[in-house]
């Protein structure tokens, strides 16, 4: 390898003086057994698409109750300002709500495709237990993965019970 002095254009482009050096730094790598800095290694995912979004999978009911939570309260506001039911905004928007479901089901299996870890560890790992800490960790360890489950499922029940009541009373808003 060619030292620095006898490349004197890159001296020039480092540095508009050139300056001659008394003294020379060689470095040279030595051969160990173990690295100073530990390399990661990832554990290899095994869960294909199909177990993700199989009936039992770990993506349906989270990405169900996720769309049914923003679905219910986005409800909420024609319901109680315009008088307007369930199934006739469902029915005026049906292309935002299959773009909407579409983008949350991208996002909602997106850690498992930028990790490389399944859904399942990391659902497993998203609980209160494993995010204990101070300050923001401590409010955020309030939001762990079965509370989300839980809402997801009241959300689902509600989105539904109101469709039932609006259709047993023929058509006209619940609120």
């Amino acid at each position: 390898m060619q030292s620095l002095a006898s490349r004197p254009c890159l001296l020039r482009a480092q540095r508009p003086f050139t300056a001659k050096r008394s003294s020379v730094v060689r470095v040279r790598a030595e051969a160990s057994s173990s690295s100073p800095v530990p390399i990661p290694t990832w554990p290899k995912d095994t869960e294909t698409a199909r177990d993700v979004f199989s009936f039992g999978g770990s993506a349906p009911e989270r990405v169900n109750g996720r769309v049914a939570m923003i679905g219910f309260v986005s409800i909420l506001g024609p319901e109680l300002s315009k008088k307007q039911p369930v199934l006739e905004q469902v029915g005026d928007a049906w292309f935002g709500i299959l773009l909407f479901s579409l983008t949350i089901t991208f996002a909602s299996i997106l850690p498992k495709l930028v990790s490389g870890i399944s859904l399942k560890e990391l659902h497993s790992a998203a609980t209160s237990e494993n995010m204990k800490g101070d300050g923001l960790q401590q409010a955020l360890a309030l939001f762990d993965t079965n509370l989300e489950l839980w809402a997801g499922r009241l959300a689902m029940l509600g989105f539904a019970g109101l469709i039932a009541i609006e259709t047993v009373k023929g058509g006209e808003a619940f609120f």
